[in-house]
């Protein structure tokens, strides 16, 4: 599913607001209307509520799709399972942008009491080394099971899942979405059975279904399964819960000073654009290889290259698509910048459709992720190192624009 965000939308939210009065029906006054930070900011928030409310809700779907797999493995039941993890990651990988922002997914310095949870490692940290969950395969075609699934030692909870997450290297990830994805999809080895190679990129990960059936510790894994899900929901629904109107953090933001919510804001996107999706997402793939993917199981990499820079989009032009197809529209940061300086402002529209157009070029190749990195190194260009470059360039026009708005912010790289 990809959302197209026209210029009509764009036009609209980015045009002064006029409103006309009339005296005596005998003399018309137009009275010109300018957004306000307070506009864009409850914008915002209204944002990431309605995100956070399509992000926890298709979760919810995905595990009702998953537990009917667990009650009824089959290749059906499996791919709806696959298909639901799919769709719930569009609406969460827009979610990246309120990240880096203070806010209550990954600030780790406040309290829960104020709406701080700081749950980002345990629901969407990567990259996963499959060994640490489950078997994994050798060089000689066979598998090995050194992971959690395999130790009849551990008993598979939340909690204790929790604890082991990131427990001792970075990549020993033991919940979230990449744990689910491996569970559902499986190591992606790009394995061409015809020429027994692996550069057969069209391919993703292919978990049987047997897996859950007649494999070894077929009942462990599917227990791990359910946990894991059931704690993603868990903490998407915290997360939606205190991003509603009323909710703990909701009502945190709401509180700050426009300085202060300004800034959070801009930091967030214009790290999330730099730091984050071009430097470790992109950049870092590129040099490392498919380890350092997204999705690399799934091979889903290239959606959510869709999502997070949409994601930052949403906030940029001030209008979000819902999961039912409703557009949110308010106040975008491009108009705001506008008023202040119109250089900015406009260097800041120019770079956000030039970061859509690189993605979009990206997206049109029909190649999956881990092929176009394939065909890339740091120095050689091309449309995954477009689309970083572009998202560098935009992160330095939010920085420019915080400036604008009076405050700075850190972009990263």
């Amino acid at each position: 599913m990809k959302f197209n965000f026209t210029k009509l939308t764009l036009l609209l939210f980015t045009s002064i607001l006029t409103i006309s009065c009339s005296s005596n029906d005998a003399e018309e006054e137009m009275i010109t209307k300018e957004f306000t930070n307070a506009d864009f900011i409850t914008n915002y928030t209204t944002i990431a509520a309605a995100n956070y409310a399509d992000t926890y809700n298709t979760a919810v779907v995905m595990q009702t799709k998953i537990e009917e797999f667990i009650a009824n493995p089959s290749i059906t039941t499996l791919a709806d399972a696959r298909k639901s993890w799919l769709h719930a990651r569009d609406f969460y990988g827009q979610t990246e942008a309120y990240r880096v922002a203070n806010g209550p997914i990954d600030n780790e310095k406040l309290t829960v009491a104020e709406g701080f949870l700081a749950t980002e490692g345990r629901i969407n940290a990567w990259p996963l080394d499959e060994g640490f969950i489950d078997y994994v395969f050798n060089t000689t075609g066979g598998t090995i099971q050194n992971g959690l699934i395999g130790d009849t030692s551990f008993t598979i909870t939340a909690d204790n899942l929790i604890n082991k997450n990131e427990d001792i290297d970075a990549d020993d990830i033991a919940t979230g979405w990449h744990a689910i994805e491996f569970l559902l999809w499986g190591q992606d080895l790009n394995y061409d059975p015809i020429n027994q190679t692996t550069d057969n990129y069209a391919v993703s990960g292919d978990r049987p279904y047997t897996d859950y059936t007649t494999a070894d510790f077929a009942d462990r894994r599917a227990t791990y399964l359910q946990v894991v899900t059931d704690l993603l929901v868990n903490d998407l629904n915290d997360l939606n819960t205190t991003w509603k109107v009323g909710g703990t953090y909701r009502s945190t933001f709401e509180a700050l000073s426009e300085e202060v919510a300004l800034k959070n804001i801009l930091n967030g996107i214009g790290f999330i654009s730099n730091g984050e999706v071009a430097q470790e997402r992109i950049y870092a793939a590129i040099d490392e290889g498919q380890e350092n993917e997204h999705s690399c199981f799934s091979d889903n990499t290239n959606q959510d290259m869709w999502a997070n820079v949409h994601g930052i989009n949403n906030i940029i032009i001030g209008s979000y698509t819902t999961e039912s197809g409703a557009i949110i529209s308010g106040a975008s940061l491009i108009t705001l910048v506008k008023q202040n300086n119109t250089a900015f402002g406009t260097t800041l529209e120019t770079k956000a459709d030039d970061t859509i157009s690189k993605l979009n070029t990206l997206l049109g190749l029909g190649k999956n992720f881990d092929e176009i990195i394939s065909e890339e190194n740091l120095t050689s260009g091309g449309p995954a190192n477009d689309l970083a470059l572009a998202l560098v360039e935009q992160s330095h026009a939010i920085s420019d624009a915080a400036n604008a708005l009076g405050v700075t912010i850190t972009v990263g790289g």
